[in-house]
């Protein structure tokens, strides 16, 4: 915290217990909700010339606590360039939302987002 470079930037912490908890992973597309919480970094700035310290410093603070997470990520809380990690966000269901994209948006419609391409 003593390096945050804004005093915009936030890093929540939510609770994933109650009824988010009774949920059998294998039932929904959102992943393994065995971790009692969930952490977003949220970084804003107004100086574009601040870019890159800014994105390196939430990059940081994620490779830093990344050994001590559980795997996965949650796809809402994923920047527009992790295209790379989007199969971490559904683990082993990729398949299957992979089965229900080629089925239901074969042309890949909707693909401005974190996409889960058509085969």
């Amino acid at each position: 915290m003593a390096t945050i470079p804004s005093p915009e930037t936030q890093i929540e912490f939510a609770y994933l217990g109650g009824a988010a908890a009774q949920v059998a992973a294998e039932e929904t597309a959102f992943g393994d909700r065995s971790a009692p919480f969930i952490m977003n970094l949220l970084a804003s700035w107004s100086d574009t010339s601040a870019d890159a310290e800014h994105i390196s410093w939430v990059r940081g603070v994620f490779d830093n606590l990344r050994p001590a997470m559980k795997p996965g990520v949650y796809v809402n809380f994923m920047s527009g360039d992790e295209q790379s990690r989007v199969a971490e966000a559904y683990r082993e269901r990729w398949e299957r939302i992979v089965e229900i994209k080629t089925r239901y948006d074969p042309n890949n419609f909707f693909r401005l987002n974190q996409n889960v391409p058509p085969r």
